[in-house]
């Protein structure tokens, strides 16, 4: 039976923070099951751009020095990081507040820009990656995603965070690789057989930020802060967000990263099978997140192999021109090239060219790239 620890918290508040992850680490054995002195621990990040701590959009700054704290009574041999998308990292940990606990307790700050192979030999399409060097070059990952929902994915944790080990714009030519979100998933879990593959001899231990999640068209500026007032703690990132996704009661038929991940064996998939310690589910049952708009099932995204059939059925990203500052972050992280800007203009969409990553809605810093209303064929077979 694979083990997930569920720990109700309802602040951010260090001490008290602190005391409910050790709480929930207990049920593992506590933190020593996984760390050793001396070890080299990487604490990977949630940092998809520069928002502040309060939009719920990256790891809260006390949480990740809560965890930090934790693991410095074992090692203080710790390197800490993400690769946002589009933004340098230093500028992202500086507008959400991280930066500031990161120099507090003495870090080093991983460069993401060095590279190293990994390859998943079981791989269903994609074998080899490229991927921060330095992410794998340790001997522990703590990993702390948040809990999202997800334009593309309908939700991200602890599966989906490990995307940054991904350098940057790196990411944007995985979209165009895998350019409907079935091929995205099954890539998207190619890297994740990978990255168990590079720790095979070492630990993995995924905690996920879930005391304010972001609920709507996440992951980022255009998702609302909720609260679920919730720690999630297991070594088994595809148990986490499997527990994660009942928390929130939101439709795990529609989860289609994690789905795969569980048919694949990298982790349990089956709520039955999961242990769960702490809290219980039923202790949650006021907790209800909107889910993305016009989310897909499994007749849905089969359908969007078939590129010709997107703009027939699918809403496309509309640039809301009263709250655009004509910043061109869209542009610069669009994958295939489908949005563009010339100089005090807003930025045009290509929709023949855009494969609904939402990539362009993530990176907005004012949340002023909507969804569209879906075709009427698209409300007619969906």
């Amino acid at each position: 039976m694979s083990k997930v620890a569920l720990i109700k918290c309802e602040e951010y508040r260090l001490e008290y923070l602190k005391n409910k992850l050790t709480e929930g680490l207990s049920f593992f054995g506590g933190l020593k099951s996984f760390i050793k002195k001396d070890d080299r621990v990487f604490i990977k990040l949630n940092c998809v751009g520069p928002f502040e701590a309060e939009k719920a959009i990256t790891t809260h700054p006390i949480f990740a020095q809560a965890v930090i704290q934790l693991v410095k009574e074992i090692t203080t041999n710790i390197v800490i990081g993400d690769n946002p998308a589009t933004k340098d990292l230093l500028f992202t940990l500086k507008k959400n507040g991280l930066y500031d606990v990161i120099v507090e307790e003495n870090l080093k700050i991983i460069n993401g820009r060095e590279f190293t192979t990994i390859t998943n030999s079981k791989c269903h399409i994609y074998s080899d990656f490229q991927v921060s060097k330095a992410m794998v070059d340790v001997d522990v990952m703590i990993n702390l995603p948040k809990l999202k929902t997800h334009s593309l994915t309908y939700m991200t944790g602890a599966e989906k965070n490990l995307f940054g080990f991904i350098f940057g714009l790196n990411k944007a030519g995985w979209h165009v690789k895998a350019s409907n979100p079935l091929e995205f998933g099954e890539a998207i879990n190619d890297l994740y057989g990978a990255i168990l593959d590079a720790y095979k001899d070492k630990k993995i231990l995924h905690i996920m930020d879930g005391i304010v999640g972001l609920e709507g068209e996440g992951p980022s500026s255009g998702g609302i802060p909720k609260q679920a007032n919730a720690i999630l703690i297991s070594p088994d990132g595809i148990s986490l967000d499997r527990v994660a996704v009942e928390l929130v009661h939101l439709d795990v038929n529609k989860l289609f990263i994690n789905n795969i991940g569980g048919a694949r064996g990298y982790g349990e998939n089956d709520l039955e099978k999961i242990t769960i310690f702490g809290n219980q589910l039923t202790d949650f049952q006021n907790v209800h997140f909107l889910p993305p708009k016009n989310s897909l099932g499994n007749l849905g995204l089969k359908i969007l192999r078939i590129k010709a059939v997107r703009n027939l059925l699918l809403e496309h990203p509309v640039i809301k021109h009263s709250e655009c500052i004509k910043c061109g972050e869209c542009v610069k992280i669009c994958p295939p090239k489908a949005m563009t800007i010339k100089p005090g203009q807003f930025p045009k969409l290509d929709k023949s060219r855009c494969i609904r990553c939402w990539c362009c809605s993530e990176v907005c810093p004012k949340n002023a790239i909507k969804k569209s209303k879906r075709p009427i064929a698209g409300k007619i077979i969906f």
